[in-house]
């Protein structure tokens, strides 16, 4: 029976990440997928802010195409992975399996995390994870240079990791271990030069400028708990006080290893997105083990004179209409931006252009200042040299005649059709 146990639930957490997200195995592409994929194809590596992501998605397009299963298979590959490495990590950290199980039953799915299941774009997030609890793990299994690799990865991938020194710093303050600045020289040696590169290369950042103001923290945090708890709680500034305060003394009272760097995790590991204009929720994706881990220890606490078995069971007969309830809304956008792509992708499946051909789309329904089409033609044709003039944007005068005439007609994204035109 001992042995039956981890294998239904393991069973059980399978169940609720695919029932529930597994439909994303067969989404579309979304329109910051075709930017990234052309970027990462026909832009220089070295140039790139995120360079491992753009690695990943330049191979699947010398392998694939743009046939998005591929790419689709690759974030669930990643995204099943980090659920291990979840396991991993709560159960070296915490000692306990029990805590483990209860961390990842919770961290099976969340609705609000849609991007993942139904986008590409989110690549680098899940490498980013991957890396920064691959650290984690190798850290606290004393290899240590080991992690510093994965360090690197991880800031290669997101920006997001940059907190990685700091919640394993305060790992080993907690162990009281010696030599545990000199351990960590190499490693924060690698993150000060991302963080002086990225400083050089500020110009860059656009609407990641971060406003260092008790609003914009609030605002973020406010935002993203709300979505975290499902809409559960309305979350104000004063609410944001209320739980760090909350969240204080439950540590305190539980007084364990994993209690403590799990709260940093959430609050530190959360400072890089902080104070920049508030972003979906799966900015807060790299912070979630903390958040699980912390629940799945209080829970631990709280049942003790429970067969864990029972727990566990209960915990996921409560989460399943939970997540049920929130899949739609949280999936709800991305039907707009897989149609966008759609019609205008699949007819060019059907085209033929010569090299370094010259298109004109007469009318589209995308922003004036919007590449989007050019990507999409240019990515279609593998042909970085194909120009791609609209309409709406007044094209350079030329005597030269197009290749092609294309428009794009209908009402909404479900409805509109890429015709030839003259």
């Amino acid at each position: 029976m001992k042995r039956l146990l981890p294998i239904a639930a393991v069973l059980v957490v399978a169940a609720i990440f695919l029932g529930f997200a597994g439909d994303g195995l067969f989404a579309y592409f979304t329109p910051d997928d075709m930017m990234n994929i052309y970027r990462a194809s026909y832009q220089p590596q070295l140039t790139q802010l995120r360079p491992m992501g753009g690695l990943v998605n330049h191979a699947l397009f010398l392998a694939a195409g743009l046939n998005p299963l591929p790419y689709r298979v690759v974030c669930f590959l990643l995204l099943a992975g980090n659920l291990v490495l979840l396991y991993a990590v709560a159960a070296r950290l915490s000692g306990s399996r029990t805590v483990a199980a209860f961390a990842c039953l919770l961290g099976a799915y969340h609705a609000h995390l849609a991007d993942f299941y139904y986008s590409d774009d989110t690549i680098f997030d899940l490498l980013c994870f991957a890396f920064y609890w691959g650290a984690v793990l190798l850290w606290m299994r004393g290899r240590p240079w080991l992690a510093t690799l994965l360090c690197a990865g991880a800031l290669l991938s997101k920006e997001m990791a940059v907190s990685l020194p700091v919640i394993l710093l305060g790992y080993e303050l907690l162990e009281r271990r010696k030599g545990m600045l000199l351990r960590l020289l190499p490693m924060v040696a690698v993150t000060a030069g991302f963080v002086g590169l990225a400083l050089f290369r500020a110009r860059e950042i656009g609407d990641f400028q971060p406003h260092y103001t008790w609003a914009a923290m609030s605002a973020n945090w406010a935002s993203l708990t709300s979505d975290l708890f499902y809409g559960a709680i309305r979350m104000t500034a004063g609410r944001v006080l209320l739980l760090w305060g909350v969240l204080a003394g439950l540590v305190l009272l539980v007084r364990t290893r994993d209690a403590v760097v799990s709260l940093a995790v959430i609050w530190i590991g959360l400072l890089p997105v902080a104070f920049i204009a508030p972003r979906g929720f799966y900015v807060i994706y790299l912070t979630l083990p903390g958040w699980y881990i912390l629940a799945a220890r209080l829970i631990e606490r709280a049942t003790r004179r429970v067969h864990p078995a029972v727990v566990f069971a209960v915990i996921a007969v409560l989460l399943v209409p939970l997540h049920a309830a929130r899949k739609e809304k949280g999936r709800w956008w991305v039907a707009d931006a897989h149609a966008s792509v759609r019609a205008v992708l699949e007819p060019l499946r059907r085209e033929t252009l010569p090299r370094g051909a010259r298109v004109l789309i007469a009318d589209d329904p995308y922003d004036r200042d919007d590449f989007i089409l050019t990507f999409m033609f240019r990515l279609s044709f593998r042909d970085p040299d194909l120009r791609v003039d609209r309409g709406k944007v007044k094209p350079p005068a030329t005597d030269q005649p197009y290749d092609r005439v294309y428009r794009i007609v209908g009402d909404k994204p479900a409805n509109w059709r890429l015709q030839k035109g003259e």
